[in-house]
């Protein structure tokens, strides 16, 4: 009986120490840079392909630093164009005032083989001109 139970000590020790392994994950930023003062009425940003990178997933979005937007609001965007030439709105964010160091943020899980956009507007047409500066584009994770 004392033998049986040693053994059995010894299955379970091994059980709960085998198969158990680290798992990792590595992330590529936003890729693209960008500073420019929205005075009209929108900006867009075309992302062509971003499956042309191996990875496990893929994010689209922004991180923005945007000044002087004291006068009106900014709406963003993350689209999709869909076959037929129309953009989808994944994701949608306004805002208002100043946010300071890359503050303004969006991301959203993509298919890797589509056409998108990230669309800048201002919610009117007599509005003064907003300082915007940040990275956006695709987020690349790879996992191990």
């Amino acid at each position: 009986m004392q033998m049986k139970k040693y053994w059995i000590c010894i299955a379970v020790f091994l059980l709960c120490f085998s198969g158990i392994h680290s798992a990792k994950a590595a992330t590529t930023e936003f890729g693209s840079k960008t500073s420019f003062t929205l005075e009209g009425n929108a900006k867009e940003f075309h992302i062509e392909n971003p499956g042309a990178v191996a990875a496990d997933d893929y994010f689209l979005g922004y991180k923005f630093t945007i000044m002087n937007n004291s006068s009106c609001g900014l709406s963003m965007k993350l689209q999709r164009m869909a076959l037929n030439g129309n953009f989808y709105t994944l994701s949608s964010k306004n805002y208002s005032g100043s946010w300071l160091n890359l503050s303004a943020q969006d991301k959203k899980s993509i298919d890797p083989y589509h056409k998108y956009r990230i669309l800048v507007e201002s919610s009117s047409n007599v509005c003064g001109p907003a300082y915007i500066k940040g990275l956006y584009g695709v987020e690349y994770y790879h996992f191990d």
